[in-house]
Protein backbone atom coordinates (compact mmCIF):
# COMPACT_ATOMS: atom_id res chain seq x y z
CA UNK A 1 0.00 0.00 0.00
CA UNK A 2 1.35 3.44 -0.96
CA UNK A 3 2.23 6.02 1.69
CA UNK A 4 0.79 8.65 -0.63
CA UNK A 5 -2.77 7.47 -1.40
CA UNK A 6 -4.29 10.90 -2.05
CA UNK A 7 -1.62 12.13 -4.47
CA UNK A 8 -1.29 8.80 -6.25
CA UNK A 9 -5.06 8.60 -6.76
CA UNK A 10 -5.33 12.21 -7.95
CA UNK A 11 -2.34 12.36 -10.28
CA UNK A 12 -2.19 8.94 -11.91
CA UNK A 13 -4.78 6.49 -13.19
CA UNK A 14 -2.51 3.71 -14.46
CA UNK A 15 -0.74 1.06 -12.41
CA UNK A 16 2.68 1.81 -13.89
CA UNK A 17 2.15 5.53 -13.41
CA UNK A 18 1.14 5.04 -9.79
CA UNK A 19 4.32 3.07 -9.08
CA UNK A 20 6.46 5.76 -10.72
CA UNK A 21 4.69 8.50 -8.82
CA UNK A 22 5.16 6.73 -5.48
CA UNK A 23 8.89 6.34 -6.22
CA UNK A 24 9.16 10.05 -7.00
CA UNK A 25 7.41 11.02 -3.77
CA UNK A 26 9.62 8.71 -1.71
CA UNK A 27 12.70 10.12 -3.42
CA UNK A 28 11.49 13.66 -2.75
CA UNK A 29 11.21 12.95 0.98
CA UNK A 30 14.74 11.53 1.01
CA UNK A 31 15.99 14.63 -0.80
CA UNK A 32 14.24 16.99 1.62
CA UNK A 33 15.60 15.02 4.55
CA UNK A 34 19.17 15.34 3.25
CA UNK A 35 19.15 18.84 1.77
CA UNK A 36 16.11 20.73 3.04
CA UNK A 37 13.65 22.53 0.78
CA UNK A 38 16.00 25.18 -0.58
CA UNK A 39 18.79 22.70 -1.19
CA UNK A 40 16.59 20.08 -2.83
CA UNK A 41 17.10 19.53 -6.56
CA UNK A 42 14.53 18.09 -8.95
CA UNK A 43 17.24 16.37 -10.99
CA UNK A 44 18.50 14.46 -7.94
CA UNK A 45 14.96 13.42 -7.05
CA UNK A 46 14.46 11.97 -10.53
CA UNK A 47 17.81 10.17 -10.39
CA UNK A 48 17.06 8.69 -6.96
CA UNK A 49 13.67 7.49 -8.22
CA UNK A 50 15.33 5.94 -11.27
CA UNK A 51 13.37 7.94 -13.84
CA UNK A 52 14.27 10.45 -16.52
CA UNK A 53 14.42 14.09 -15.47
CA UNK A 54 11.61 14.95 -17.85
CA UNK A 55 9.36 12.27 -16.36
CA UNK A 56 9.31 14.16 -13.07
CA UNK A 57 7.70 17.14 -14.81
CA UNK A 58 4.95 14.95 -16.18
CA UNK A 59 3.64 14.75 -12.62
CA UNK A 60 4.83 18.03 -11.04
CA UNK A 61 5.19 21.49 -12.53
CA UNK A 62 7.89 22.64 -10.09
CA UNK A 63 9.31 22.05 -6.61
CA UNK A 64 6.47 23.83 -4.83
CA UNK A 65 3.95 21.67 -6.70
CA UNK A 66 5.85 18.57 -5.60
CA UNK A 67 5.83 19.81 -2.00
CA UNK A 68 2.09 20.49 -2.32
CA UNK A 69 1.54 16.87 -3.28
CA UNK A 70 3.49 15.67 -0.24
CA UNK A 71 1.61 18.12 1.97
CA UNK A 72 -1.78 16.75 0.92
CA UNK A 73 -1.06 13.28 2.23
CA UNK A 74 0.91 14.38 5.28
CA UNK A 75 -1.82 16.84 6.22
CA UNK A 76 -4.53 14.19 6.00
CA UNK A 77 -2.70 12.12 8.60
CA UNK A 78 -1.55 15.00 10.79
CA UNK A 79 -4.87 16.81 10.84
CA UNK A 80 -6.70 13.61 11.73
CA UNK A 81 -4.40 12.96 14.69
CA UNK A 82 -4.62 16.54 16.01
CA UNK A 83 -8.41 16.69 15.70
CA UNK A 84 -8.63 13.53 17.80
CA UNK A 85 -7.57 15.55 20.86
CA UNK A 86 -9.74 14.40 23.77
CA UNK A 87 -11.53 16.51 26.33
CA UNK A 88 -9.05 17.94 28.83
CA UNK A 89 -9.71 16.48 32.27
CA UNK A 90 -7.86 16.86 35.55
CA UNK A 91 -6.08 14.03 37.33
CA UNK A 92 -4.11 10.93 36.27
CA UNK A 93 -6.86 9.56 34.01
CA UNK A 94 -7.09 12.83 32.11
CA UNK A 95 -3.32 12.96 31.76
CA UNK A 96 -3.24 9.38 30.46
CA UNK A 97 -5.82 10.22 27.78
CA UNK A 98 -3.84 13.26 26.67
CA UNK A 99 -0.60 11.25 26.67
CA UNK A 100 -2.16 8.60 24.42
CA UNK A 101 -3.30 11.30 22.01
CA UNK A 102 0.07 13.08 22.14
CA UNK A 103 1.88 9.80 21.42
CA UNK A 104 -0.07 9.42 18.17
CA UNK A 105 0.49 13.08 17.25
CA UNK A 106 4.24 12.92 17.94
CA UNK A 107 4.48 9.76 15.86
CA UNK A 108 3.01 11.57 12.86
CA UNK A 109 5.19 14.65 13.36
CA UNK A 110 8.37 12.59 13.57
CA UNK A 111 7.42 10.34 10.66
CA UNK A 112 6.90 13.36 8.39
CA UNK A 113 9.34 15.85 9.88
CA UNK A 114 11.29 16.29 6.64
CA UNK A 115 8.14 17.42 4.80
CA UNK A 116 6.91 19.60 7.68
CA UNK A 117 10.30 21.28 7.93
CA UNK A 118 10.29 21.87 4.17
CA UNK A 119 6.86 23.51 4.39
CA UNK A 120 8.15 25.93 7.01
CA UNK A 121 11.19 26.73 4.86
CA UNK A 122 9.08 27.27 1.75
CA UNK A 123 6.75 29.67 3.52
CA UNK A 124 9.59 31.59 5.15
CA UNK A 125 11.01 32.53 1.76
CA UNK A 126 7.80 32.80 -0.28
CA UNK A 127 4.56 33.85 1.37
CA UNK A 128 2.71 32.82 -1.79
CA UNK A 129 3.93 29.23 -1.65
CA UNK A 130 0.91 27.07 -2.48
CA UNK A 131 2.18 24.27 -0.25
CA UNK A 132 3.00 26.61 2.64
CA UNK A 133 -0.35 28.39 2.53
CA UNK A 134 -2.19 25.07 2.51
CA UNK A 135 -0.25 24.09 5.62
CA UNK A 136 -1.25 27.37 7.32
CA UNK A 137 -4.93 26.80 6.53
CA UNK A 138 -4.73 23.35 8.02
CA UNK A 139 -3.00 24.67 11.13
CA UNK A 140 -5.84 27.17 11.62
CA UNK A 141 -8.31 24.28 11.72
CA UNK A 142 -6.32 22.15 14.15
CA UNK A 143 -5.39 24.98 16.52
CA UNK A 144 -9.04 25.99 16.50
CA UNK A 145 -9.92 22.53 17.80
CA UNK A 146 -7.22 22.73 20.49
CA UNK A 147 -8.53 26.16 21.49
CA UNK A 148 -12.02 24.71 21.82
CA UNK A 149 -10.76 22.04 24.20
CA UNK A 150 -8.91 24.63 26.28
CA UNK A 151 -11.94 26.92 26.36
CA UNK A 152 -14.20 24.08 27.49
CA UNK A 153 -11.74 23.15 30.25
CA UNK A 154 -11.10 26.55 31.79
CA UNK A 155 -13.15 29.22 30.05
CA UNK A 156 -11.85 32.55 28.86
CA UNK A 157 -10.82 35.63 30.78
CA UNK A 158 -8.90 38.86 30.50
CA UNK A 159 -5.69 36.98 31.37
CA UNK A 160 -6.28 33.78 29.37
CA UNK A 161 -6.96 33.60 25.63
CA UNK A 162 -7.58 29.99 24.48
CA UNK A 163 -6.75 30.86 20.86
CA UNK A 164 -3.31 32.18 21.78
CA UNK A 165 -2.79 29.29 24.19
CA UNK A 166 -3.66 26.82 21.41
CA UNK A 167 -1.04 28.37 19.12
CA UNK A 168 1.50 28.01 21.92
CA UNK A 169 0.58 24.35 22.47
CA UNK A 170 0.92 23.67 18.74
CA UNK A 171 4.28 25.44 18.67
CA UNK A 172 5.58 23.35 21.57
CA UNK A 173 4.42 20.11 19.92
CA UNK A 174 5.97 21.08 16.59
CA UNK A 175 9.14 22.48 18.14
CA UNK A 176 9.73 19.49 20.40
CA UNK A 177 9.40 17.01 17.57
CA UNK A 178 11.50 19.14 15.25
CA UNK A 179 14.25 19.27 17.90
CA UNK A 180 14.19 15.46 18.10
CA UNK A 181 14.34 15.26 14.30
CA UNK A 182 17.38 17.58 14.20
CA UNK A 183 19.15 15.73 17.00
CA UNK A 184 18.90 18.75 19.30
CA UNK A 185 16.75 16.88 21.83
CA UNK A 186 17.11 13.29 22.99
CA UNK A 187 13.70 11.92 23.95
CA UNK A 188 11.60 8.99 22.85
CA UNK A 189 8.03 9.50 21.70
CA UNK A 190 6.51 8.21 24.94
CA UNK A 191 8.56 10.57 27.12
CA UNK A 192 7.84 13.56 24.91
CA UNK A 193 4.11 12.74 24.83
CA UNK A 194 3.94 12.40 28.62
CA UNK A 195 5.54 15.80 29.12
CA UNK A 196 3.24 17.38 26.55
CA UNK A 197 0.20 15.91 28.28
CA UNK A 198 1.31 17.39 31.60
CA UNK A 199 1.93 20.76 29.99
CA UNK A 200 -1.52 20.86 28.43
CA UNK A 201 -3.15 19.98 31.74
CA UNK A 202 -1.31 22.80 33.49
CA UNK A 203 -2.17 25.29 30.77
CA UNK A 204 -5.84 24.36 31.03
CA UNK A 205 -6.03 24.16 34.81
CA UNK A 206 -3.75 26.31 37.00
CA UNK A 207 -5.17 24.53 40.06
CA UNK A 208 -3.20 21.40 39.17
CA UNK A 209 -1.15 20.60 42.31
CA UNK A 210 2.03 20.42 40.24
CA UNK A 211 1.54 24.04 39.16
CA UNK A 212 3.28 26.49 41.53
CA UNK A 213 0.33 28.84 41.17
CA UNK A 214 -1.85 26.29 42.95
CA UNK A 215 0.13 26.62 46.18
CA UNK A 216 0.31 30.39 46.06
CA UNK A 217 -1.80 31.91 48.86
CA UNK A 218 -2.77 34.78 46.58
CA UNK A 219 -4.05 32.35 43.92
CA UNK A 220 -5.99 29.92 46.09
CA UNK A 221 -6.93 31.71 49.32
CA UNK A 222 -8.44 35.09 50.08
CA UNK A 223 -6.02 37.50 51.64
CA UNK A 224 -6.59 37.89 55.40
CA UNK A 225 -6.82 41.57 56.37
CA UNK A 226 -4.06 42.69 58.71
CA UNK A 227 -5.06 43.83 62.15
CA UNK A 228 -4.54 47.55 62.48
CA UNK A 229 -1.87 48.56 64.97
CA UNK A 230 -3.21 50.85 67.72
CA UNK A 231 -2.02 54.39 67.27
CA UNK A 232 0.11 55.91 70.02
CA UNK A 233 -1.51 58.77 71.74
CA UNK A 234 0.02 62.14 70.94
CA UNK A 235 1.24 64.34 73.80
CA UNK A 236 -1.49 66.90 73.27
CA UNK A 237 -4.20 64.23 73.58
CA UNK A 238 -3.13 62.98 77.04
CA UNK A 239 -5.38 63.76 79.97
Amino acid sequence: MSDWPITVAERSSRTHGRRTLAKLLDAAVAELDSHGYHGARMARIAKTAGVAHGTLYVYFSDKDDLLSALQRDVDAELRGSLLAMPEIRRGPDGRAELAEWATAVCGVFQRHCAVLQALAEALSSDENSVAGRAALRSMAVTTGHIAGRLRAACGESSIFDPDIAALCVFAVIEGGNRAVFRGELTADVETLATELAGLIQRVADPRDPRDPRASSPSASQPTTPRARRPQRARSGDRT
